[in-house]
């Protein structure tokens, strides 16, 4: 399984682009099964990008402008951030906030950012950021090229379609380029037998969603992404998406990028968070029975986005409670602690014994698990 948008450059998630014809959020019962945080994927490209000057010699600033504002849309899920008039307002001389550089080529550069100066920025601005752990999305596309032709589209699929030799490989790669604008992990489902026993051509086009989000479990995914189009045509090109994450649904017609484009929005306004909503809540850990644990659980804290600092109040035997100072609320931390597999959410009732000596409750309590 090759998860896009992760930790290389061949992603599939998605870009800034002109609106839908067509949006509707509807909120509904979970379907299937498929549950919140079943697989956070890690984005590591998140504060670079690649900038491109107009001719050889070009000023540097023209590149690390055009790279920083993929990267502020990429962090904030906001895609109005990425033209020049707002990217401008927040940073004045985008050359500030480099880290370091690198010449491609005689026109295009890597660019990477300092990430504390550029969420520092956003923080006093007030706007979100939206952290590293994201949502592994399973994207099935249903293409209907005419002639009888009917295709799933694939991880490695380059079938060639008779009216277009070319078409899913060039629609792959689309989806490849939006998910390097918009750090979405997505995952293309492999259609092999065991899929295809699942879900069919039909599940998809007639947006049956309960197959195909059972299908979907196997690829460890905390959303799924539906398409169905009749043409591959960029330029007549027309996709009625769908998108399922847990209880909640949405529906739009766009074009190849709105899908992927629109399901970061959908996720950077639930999941990123704002300076000024920091606070402090407790979690208890059980089973915190060796240093490794202990040490293994204070650098989870330390690596959450979402968590600006991380103490211990108090060890008790192999029972250890943090405060954490987040950014969000008990409801987005519980969400992020969830993901971690070596984390079993436990009743704090459970905990009745080491409650009794303690005058503040935890807010949140787990048992820590040697097993991944």
């Amino acid at each position: 399984m090759n998860v896009r948008g992760v930790k290389n450059k061949n992603f599939c998630v998605t870009g800034a682009c002109g609106r839908p014809v067509f949006f509707c959020l509807m909120v509904l019962a979970a379907i299937g099964g498929l549950t919140v945080n079943a697989q956070a994927a890690r984005v590591d490209d998140l504060y670079g990008a690649i900038g491109n000057l107009p001719k050889a010699g070009a000023q540097l600033n023209v590149a690390f402008d055009e790279a920083l504002s993929q990267v502020l849309v990429k962090v904030t899920g906001l895609p109005e951030l990425g033209g020049p008039g707002a990217r401008n307002s927040l940073f004045a001389d985008s050359a500030r906030v480099v880290q370091r550089y690198s010449m491609l080529s005689d026109t295009e550069v890597r660019v990477e950012f300092d990430s504390k100066a550029v969420r520092n920025v956003l923080d006093r601005a007030g706007q979100p950021v939206w952290g590293r752990d994201r949502p592994l999305v399973a994207l099935w596309l249903a293409i209907d090229a005419g002639g009888g032709q009917r295709v799933i589209l694939a991880e490695g699929s380059r079938t060639p379609i008779a009216t277009d030799p070319d078409a899913l490989e060039r629609v792959c790669n689309d989806l490849e380029t939006v998910a390097d604008q918009r750090g979405l992990p997505i995952v293309l489902p492999l259609a092999d037998a065991q899929d295809l026993r699942q879900v069919s051509f039909s599940d998809l086009w007639g947006d049956f969603r309960q197959p195909v989000v059972a299908a979907s479990k196997r690829y460890g995914a905390e959303a799924v992404l539906i398409g169905r189009t009749r043409s591959l045509d960029p330029v007549q090109q027309g996709v009625r998406w769908t998108l399922v994450a847990g209880d909640e649904q949405a529906s739009w017609q766009g074009d190849l990028a709105n899908g992927p484009a629109y399901a970061a929005e959908f996720f950077a306004q639930r999941l990123a968070t704002y300076a000024d909503s920091a606070g402090a809540l407790r979690v208890l850990v059980t089973d915190v029975d060796s240093l490794d644990a202990y040490g293994q659980l204070q650098n989870y804290f330390g690596s959450l986005n979402i968590v600006e600092s991380a103490s211990v109040v108090r060890v008790n035997g192999d029972s250890v409670e943090f405060e954490l100072v987040v950014r969000g609320d008990l409801s987005r931390l519980s969400r992020a602690l969830d993901a971690n597999r070596q984390l079993q959410s436990v009743a704090i009732r459970a905990a009745e014994e080491y409650l009794n000596t303690i005058s503040r409750r935890p807010d949140l309590v787990y048992a820590w698990s040697t097993k991944q």
